[in-house]
């Protein structure tokens, strides 16, 4: 049995991409590597939505011109470039567009704040406002039953007195 597996795996065999015009015979036992590395092997694009399948010898030749290529700058101010947008490209402008993006998003932020801020004050001094009649309502209201009451006991001791006067 082994004899025969190793007789087998010594059967020369032609490139299953023969008919893409890879013309290399090998043993059975070397497909795996072959496949592997051919060139004239379909591959898919590597570039995340480009759906194309290439030969392995033609895909930096695709690379180059697929419309889905994507790649951070090399000079590593983190814009994310296409083919389109490459040749233009401009590190200094790119930054300060987004340095302006920030500023204009912060000032916007700020006068959000700004105006919660003095909504809040013009509450706070509403509140302050109700809290002092509330105060005041109750300063009025202690002097009304202050003026009750030293009018109920002046009325109970002149009774008082009178009824002793009387006796």
């Amino acid at each position: 049995m082994y004899k025969l597996s190793k007789s087998i795996s010594r059967l020369r065999i032609k490139c299953k991409n023969e008919t893409h015009g890879c013309a290399a015979t090998f043993p059975l036992s070397e497909e795996y590597c072959h496949s592997s590395a051919c060139l004239f092997e379909l591959v898919p694009c590597p570039h995340q939505g480009c759906g194309a399948q290439v030969l392995r010898r033609e895909l930096e030749t695709h690379a180059q011109c697929c419309e889905h290529w994507r790649q951070l700058c090399h000079m590593g101010c983190g814009t994310l470039l296409s083919l389109q947008t490459q040749g233009q490209h401009n590190c200094y402008r790119q930054l300060r567009q987004d340095y302006e993006a920030q500023q204009q998003t912060h000032r916007a932020i700020a006068a959000a704040l700004q105006r919660k801020m003095r909504k809040m004050q013009n509450t706070m001094a509403h509140m302050k406002r109700q809290i002092g009649l509330i105060c005041e309502s109750l300063e009025v209201m202690d002097s009304q039953e202050e003026v009750e009451n030293v009018g109920e006991t002046s009325s109970s001791s002149s009774s008082s007195s009178s009824s002793s006067s009387s006796s």
